[in-house]
C-alpha cells in the first residue's frame, strides 16, 4: 500500500498551507484585481496556487508560475522561494516526482540563501515524501531526521508526531521491525497526548502493520481492529482499505478462506470505489490467487479481469498525464501570442492617439495662418478619423475573441465537474452490477451440487447480498437521475414572460405545500411554521413559476434544518420556520427563517455554488440553491444568507 506517499502530501500541507484549503477563490481573484504592490500580489498568486492544487492542478501550476515570475521580476527572494515550493507541490501532485524534486530542492537552497531556519522542516519534509514515492528510503530517511531535527528545536509535537509515524512507516517497508516498533509507540504516545483524532487509526494501523511483518497474527489483528473505528470516523478510506486487507492476509495464513475473502473483498471494494488504483491492484490480484487456491475459477477469473481494467487505468492515467502537461504548454504558447497581440494593438493605437494629437495641433496651426486651407485640413482629419475608427473596429474584435475563449474555458470546467458528478453514482451502479453477475454465478453453481451437499445458508447469504446489491443500484441509478434533472433545470432557458403577483398569497401558499409535503414523506416529521406578512407588498412583475421555484427550494431548506436539528433530542427545542415579507427601498424583501443547526463559518461563501451541499450523500444534488441563485439574480434582484453555527439561518430575497 502506497498510503505514505499520501500521507507525507497532506501533512506538507498541513505545515504550510493549511490556511489555503479553505480560500475562497473568487476572494482572491478579487484581491488579485486590485491589488496594486507587487509583492502582496505574489501572496496572492502562491494562495491561488494551493487553493487549486487538488482540483485544477494545471491551473494552480499556471498561478504558481505567475508568483515566480513576478518574483523574479522584482526581486523578491521570499515570495520566490514560496512560488517555488508551491510549483513543487504541483509536480508531486501531478505524478512528476523528478521535477517535484527539483523544486523543492531549490526552495530548501533558497531559504538557507534567507537564513529562514523557520520552514527548513518543510523542505526536508517536501524531499523526503519524494524520495519515499520513489522507494528510496535512505535518502527520504535522511531527510525525515533533519525534519525532525527542526520539529524538536522549534518544539513542534504535531510535526515531530508525523515525523515519528513516517518513521515508523518507511522502517516497517524496509522490515526493519524493531526500529519501526520503536518510532512507532513514539508517534503512539504523541498522539494520544495530543489527543489526535485524524491520527490515532493510522498509528494503531502501523502497529498492525509491524506485527504482521513479525508474523505475530494475533497482536496484528488487535491492531487492525482498534484503528478501523477510528479512520472511518475521519473517512480515512485508504487507512480502512490497509486494515482490511491486512485482516484478509492473516485469514489466508490460517487457511480461513472464506473470512480471507469477506475482509479482501471489503477491502477492495473501497479502493476500486476511491478509487486508489495501487491498492485496488494489490487487493484484486490477492483475491484472485485466493479463489484460485480454493478451486473457484470462476471468481479467480473475475478478479484477474478486474486488475487487468485498473491496470489499464494506471495507464490511462499516466497518458492523461502527458496529454495535460501538453495542453498547459500549449496554452502558455498561447497565451504568450495573446499578450503580443495586445501590446501590438495598443502600440498602434498609441501610435494613432499621437498622429491624430499632432494632425489636430498641424491643423489649427495651419487654420490660424490661412484660413484658405480649411477644405484641404478637414479632408485630411476625415481620412485620420476612418483610420482611428478602423483600429477601434479590430480591438474591438479582438476583445469579443477573448471574451469567447475565457467562455469556452468556463465550460470545459463545468462540464468537467458535471462529469465527475455523475461518474460517481454510475461507478457504483457497474461495480454491484458486476458484482451481482459473480454472486449469481455462484449461486447457480451451489445449486448444481448434490443436495447433501449444498449449503441453504451460504444461498440464502448470496441471495441477500443480491438483493442488498440491487437497492444499491437503484438508489445510485436515481443518484445520477436527480444531478441530471437538476443540471436540466439549471440549464434551462424558456421565455416564459413576467405577471403582477400576489407575492403574499404565493410565499403562504408553498410554505403550507412544502410541510404537508415533507409531512406526506415522513410522518414522525414536525415543526412549528409562521406566516408574518406585510400587505401592503401588494403584486409585483415577476415569473411566478420560476419565483416559487426558489421559494419552495428555501422552505424545503429550512424546513430539514430544523428536522435534522430535532433529532439531537435537545431539552425544550420546538423546530420553527418562518417566512416574512416586507418593503425596503423601492424592492420587495422576501424572508425565510429557521432555527437549525445554522451553515458553518468555513462553507458559508460555497453555497450558491453547483453541486456543493451540507447534506449526506443521497439526500441533495447541491443544484438547489444555484438554481435559486441564477433565478433570482435574471429577475434583477439579490439573495443573501445570515447564519450561526448552533442557532439558525436567515436567507433573505430582494426583488425590483
Amino acid at each position: 500500500m502506497h498510503r505514505l506517499s499520501l500521507l507525507l502530501f497532506i501533512c506538507t500541507l498541513g505545515y504550510c498551507v493549511a490556511r489555503s484549503q479553505n480560500v475562497e477563490t473568487d476572494s482572491l481573484k478579487r484581491q488579485l484585481a486590485v491589488e496594486k504592490e507587487d509583492q502582496k500580489r505574489v501572496d496572492i498568486l502562491e494562495s491561488l496556487s494551493y487553493a487549486y492544487l487538488s482540483s485544477y492542478p494545471d491551473t494552480s501550476l499556471q498561478y504558481a508560475m505567475q508568483g515566480l515570475e513576478l518574483a523574479e521580476k522584482i526581486n523578491f527572494l521570499k515570495g520566490k522561494a514560496i512560488c517555488t515550493n508551491a510549483l513543487g507541490n504541483v509536480y508531486f501532485h501531478k505524478g512528476d516526482n523528478a521535477k517535484a524534486l527539483e523544486m523543492y530542492l531549490q526552495y530548501l537552497r533558497l531559504k538557507e540563501d534567507l537564513k529562514d531556519n523557520k520552514s527548513l522542516s518543510v523542505a526536508y519534509f517536501n524531499i523526503a515524501s519524494v524520495y519515499t514515492e520513489e522507494e528510496d528510503y535512505r535518502h527520504a530517511l535522511d531527510y525525515l531526521f533533519k525534519a525532525k531535527k527542526e520539529d524538536e528545536k522549534a518544539r513542534d509535537t504535531s510535526g515531530i508526531l508525523y515525523d515519528d509515524y513516517s518513521l515508523a512507516s518507511i522502517y516497517v517497508r524496509m522490515n526493519k521491525t524493531d526500529s519501526a516498533l520503536y518510532y512507532n509507540n513514539q508517534s503512539y504516545e504523541l498522539v494520544t497526548r495530543l489527543d489526535d483524532k485524524n491520527m490515532v487509526g493510522a498509528v494503531l494501523n502501523n502497529f498492525g502493520e509491524i506485527y504482521l511483518a513479525l508474523n505475530d497474527m494475533m497482536q496484528a489483528a488487535k491492531y487492525y481492529r482498534l484503528s478501523i473505528p477510528y479512520v472511518e470516523a475521519v473517512k480515512d478510506y485508504e487507512v480502512l482499505t490497509s486494515n482490511y486487507f491486512g485482516l484478509a492476509k492473516i485469514y489466508r495464513q490460517k487457511a480461513m478462506h472464506d473470512s480471507s475473502i469477506f475482509y479482501g473483498r471489503k477491502a477492495f471494494l473501497i479502493a476500486y470505489n476511491a478509487p486508489f488504483f495501487k491498492p485496488a491492484l494489490e487487493t484484486g490480484s490477492f483475491l484472485r490467487d485466493v479463489f484460485k487456491s480454493s478451486g473457484r475459477y470462476d471468481s479467480a477469473f473475475h478478479y484477474q479481469e478486474l486488475a487487468a481494467q485498473i491496470k489499464d487505468s494506471l495507464f490511462n492515467i499516466e497518458q492523461v498525464k502527458k496529454i495535460q502537461n501538453l495542453k498547459f504548454q500549449e496554452q502558455q504558447r498561447e497565451q504568450a501570442v495573446t499578450t503580443e497581440r495586445i501590446k501590438y494593438h495598443n502600440t498602434i493605437k498609441l501610435f494613432i492617439t499621437i498622429g491624430v494629437a499632432a494632425i489636430i495641433l498641424v491643423i489649427a496651426i495651419v487654420l490660424w495662418r490661412n484660413n484658405k486651407q480649411k477644405q484641404k485640413a478637414n479632408h485630411l482629419l476625415t481620412a485620420q478619423k476612418a483610420k482611428v475608427e478602423s483600429t477601434l473596429a479590430e480591438l474591438k474584435a479582438t476583445q469579443a475573441q477573448l471574451i469567447q475563449s475565457e467562455k469556452m474555458a468556463s465550460l470545459g470546467e463545468l462540464t468537467a465537474g458535471i462529469a465527475h458528478e455523475i461518474q460517481n453514482p454510475l461507478n457504483f451502479v457497474n461495480y454491484f452490477s458486476e458484482v451481482n453477475k459473480e454472486l449469481i454465478e455462484e449461486v447457480k453453481s451451489e445449486k448444481l451440487k448434490d443436495k447433501s451437499e449444498r449449503d441453504d445458508e451460504l444461498e440464502n447469504q448470496l441471495l441477500n447480498d443480491i438483493e442488498q446489491n440491487l437497492e444499491k443500484i437503484t438508489y445510485h441509478g436515481k443518484r445520477a437521475d436527480a444531478i441530471v434533472k437538476g443540471m436540466l433545470q439549471h440549464s434551462r432557458t424558456g421565455s416564459r414572460q413576467q405577471e403582477l403577483t400576489d407575492i403574499n398569497a404565493m410565499a403562504e401558499e408553498y410554505l403550507r405545500l412544502a410541510y404537508h409535503g415533507l409531512r406526506a414523506k415522513d410522518k414522525s416529521f414536525h415543526a412549528k411554521f409562521e406566516a408574518d406578512l406585510n400587505p401592503s407588498v401588494g403584486k409585483i412583475n415577476i415569473i411566478p413559476q420560476d419565483i416559487a421555484r426558489v421559494l419552495l427550494n428555501l422552505i424545503n431548506n429550512a424546513f430539514y434544518a430544523v428536522n435534522e436539528k430535532a433529532k439531537q433530542g435537545i431539552a425544550g427545542y420546538e423546530p420553527t420556520v418562518v417566512v416574512t415579507t416586507d418593503k425596503v427601498d423601492d424592492r420587495v424583501m422576501i424572508s425565510v427563517t429557521d432555527n437549525g443547526n445554522g451553515i458553518p463559518e468555513k462553507v458559508v461563501d460555497k453555497i450558491f455554488q453547483p453541486f456543493f451541499t451540507t447534506k449526506p450523500t443521497g439526500q441533495g444534488t447541491g443544484l438547489g440553491l444555484s438554481l435559486s441563485y441564477d433565478i433570482v439574480k435574471a429577475h434583477g434582484g439579490e439573495i443573501t444568507v445570515e447564519t450561526r453555527e448552533g442557532v439558525g439561518s436567515d436567507f433573505v430575497v430582494l426583488l425590483p
